[in-house]
């Protein structure tokens, strides 16, 4: 298979702009994307239905590729998805080490759009914030059209790509509103809580989300490392059960839980989450 292009966002200036690495480069293709397809950003390549286009036409030259500006900020690749969707304990000995049984059926929760924030930026800890902190390292998978009770042999119908997430959890918080019967919805979602890259890889580049290196370094600490074939519930059965409660739409993002090895992050900690065949998404943790 040809090499495809892998997708992101980027912002310079006050604009947002798509930008792809291929060949071993990264290249601003928004002008030519704008050109070709009338899209300014990768939800509108989704939305309109040209990203599996833009994809073929990239390889062979059709879009106009220039050099990215000298001083640019990573973003979410999807800036502004319409749903963040995250699984419970979707890994046998992540729940083991929480002294937890797995849910046997798909657990989920939403992760709010502020909470989103891009590769290279930092993971913010409020100084007010007594909670410990963890960072949870997840394959994130992104919805191309729109689906509604979709059989589970067909779900590769509705993947457009995979990226990478983190979903940082401030843990004490989480404990208080479990044990009071509360939503735990507030210690997921604090801003810059969802850091979310670098790229979106077209799902044609990965033979088997099942079968990918999935892990996690705070410094030179290797915190979590695993692979996907150990989730509970695989990308197939979630997207078969998601979409039997709600319909799922173009640019949704399903992050799919974390493996074992959670662990804390201090003000100072670089956090590097890495996917095999997707890059790494790697953040500062700052306290302010």
């Amino acid at each position: 298979m040809a090499e495809l292009p892998r997708f992101f966002s980027f912002e310079d200036d006050g604009r947002y702009g798509i930008g792809v690495e291929f060949g071993g480069q990264v290249h601003d293709a928004s002008r030519g994307i704008v050109r070709q397809y009338g899209a300014r950003t990768i939800l509108d390549l989704i939305e309109t239905e040209y990203f599996e286009r833009a994809c073929e036409q990239i390889p062979r030259g059709l879009v106009e590729l220039e050099e990215m500006p000298k001083h640019f900020t990573w973003m979410p690749p999807v800036l502004r998805p319409p749903k963040i969707i995250a699984m419970v304990q979707n890994y046998q000995a992540h729940a083991a080490e929480f002294k937890n049984e797995a849910p046997s059926e798909p657990v989920w929760f939403a992760k709010t759009g502020n909470s989103l924030t891009g590769h290279e930026q930092p993971i913010i800890l409020p100084a007010w914030l007594e909670s410990r902190v963890d960072h949870e390292v997840e394959l994130a998978v992104i919805i191309g059209r729109r689906a509604k009770d979709v059989p589970q042999d067909q779900w590769r119908d509705y993947v457009l790509g995979y990226s990478i997430i983190n979903d940082v959890s401030a843990r004490h918080l989480q404990k208080t509103d479990r044990e009071n019967k509360h939503p735990w919805t507030r210690c997921k979602n604090f801003d810059t809580f969802t850091p979310f890259g670098p790229y979106l890889v077209p799902a044609a580049s990965v033979n088997d989300p099942q079968k990918l290196k999935i892990s996690c370094r705070v410094g030179a600490e290797v915190r979590q490392n695993s692979t996907t074939s150990d989730m509970i519930h695989p990308v197939a059965k979630l997207i078969a059960v998601l979409s039997k409660f709600m319909t799922l739409e173009p640019g949704d993002v399903i992050a799919t839980g974390t493996p074992a090895g959670v662990g804390k992050l201090l003000a100072g900690d670089s956090c590097e989450c890495e996917i095999e065949g997707l890059g790494v998404l790697r953040n500062p943790v700052q306290k302010r």
